[in-house]
């Protein structure tokens, strides 16, 4: 691929690179010709190619790598020495930091802002890599709509699944968390983000107040020995957010299709539009009101991350960067808020209503405390 120096990091330091996710971004990185180093105690894969990746073993000497980028594809428990060092780094070596969802862990709500503070206080740029955010559909979708007036969305569906109860399937060997925060929280970002860009700002989404209402049913592992209670594995969910309707289907049970989809409907300047997309690798494709649009169906989702996150850090200032628009802490808080909520309705299998975006970040969903009491897997 060849993308002009300056529009890419040099390097690119992954940590937990022999996953799912860390394995997507090292193959991005391997596209766009930029130098790897690695951190990863698995067992190397054998199509990885020793010369095309640097392996650190020592954490703490691959947390002072000279990378200018960073990515934590660990589970929330496991980013503590990581985040710690980077954020311990001088400002003017302090790299770009990109970190897999969720945010905590669904015991952990306490989690979040104290990385919020913690990274104010470095001054250091975190983003979170919810991929339908850096994606160039996206982008696209935002100047269609930011070429009105005035715009109001009434509706947006989405659904995303994929048979993650497959045994033959060895990525379903990797342990998950309650569907709500492994991935409806990727169709709640997207919906928040675009609700924020349109309205102006966060907190302004959130001015008519909230109301939430889930089902879930759980989970069926290859190997539930290493799950330490059941999990939902399915959630259909309606939110009430600014007037918008927003309803979602989250599907990882056996036999679900594979389907990253996206409906946004509304009025832009009197008129009414929609829009339709889908994010799934190797199958993308947009339209905007019937009409198709230009759209490379196999364009990485992970190479865009990488790019468009660089080029984000580049671009905007760091402080604006983590108080603006993007895929900060901050944001990163609201979703997981979001799937916290989600969670607590379909748990208690009732509607919940807040009245504001304060609400919604002091909402404690329990469960911590639940945990103890929850089934086990025979």
């Amino acid at each position: 691929m060849n993308i002009s120096e300056g529009y890419r990091p040099h390097s690119i330091a992954i940590a937990g690179a022999w996953g799912y996710i860390g394995r997507k971004l090292l193959d991005a990185a391997w596209d766009l010709g930029i130098n790897i180093y690695v951190h990863d105690p698995g067992t190397v894969p054998a199509d990885v190619p020793s010369d095309r990746v640097t392996r650190i073993d020592d954490a703490r000497a691959f947390y002072a790598l000279p990378a200018p980028l960073f990515h934590l594809a660990l589970h929330p428990e496991h980013r503590q020495l990581g985040m710690q060092t980077l954020l311990r780094r001088t400002q003017a070596k302090s790299p770009l930091i990109l970190n897999e969802k969720p945010m905590a862990t669904p015991d952990r709500p306490a989690d979040c802002p104290d990385i919020i503070r913690a990274t104010a206080a470095a001054g250091v740029a975190v983003l979170y890599d919810f991929p339908e955010l850096f994606d160039d559909m996206t982008r696209r979708i935002l100047a269609f709509l930011q070429r009105f007036d005035r715009v109001r969305i009434a509706h947006m569906a989405f659904c995303r699944s994929k048979d993650r109860e497959a045994k033959a399937n060895p990525r379903n060997d990797k342990r998950m968390v309650p569907i709500q925060y492994q991935e409806s929280v990727h169709c709640l970002a997207f919906a928040i983000y675009l609700l924020s860009h349109v309205a102006g700002d966060m907190p302004s989404v959130f001015h008519e107040g909230l109301r939430a209402n889930a089902v879930a049913s759980s989970y069926q592992p290859p190997n539930p020995e290493i799950y330490p209670y059941v999990v939902d594995g399915r959630c259909e969910y309606s939110l009430n957010v600014a007037g918008v309707s927003i309803t979602g289907l989250t599907d990882f049970t056996a036999g679900a299709a594979w389907s990253k989809r996206r409906v946004i409907q509304g009025h832009a300047d009197g008129h009414p539009f929609t829009i339709e997309a889908d994010y799934l690798e190797n199958h993308k494709w947009l339209t905007i009101n019937g009409v198709a649009q230009p759209c490379d169906a196999t364009a990485s989702s992970y190479v865009q991350i990488i790019l468009n996150a660089w080029r984000w850090f580049q671009d905007v200032p760091v402080d604006r960067l983590m108080t603006g628009l993007y895929p900060n802490p901050r944001f990163a808080h609201v979703t997981y808020q979001l799937s916290s909520l989600l969670w607590r309705s379909a748990y208690d299998r009732d509607t919940i209503t807040l009245d504001s975006m304060a609400d919604l970040l002091a909402f404690d969903a329990g469960f911590a405390g639940l945990v103890d009491s929850f089934p086990h897997y025979a």
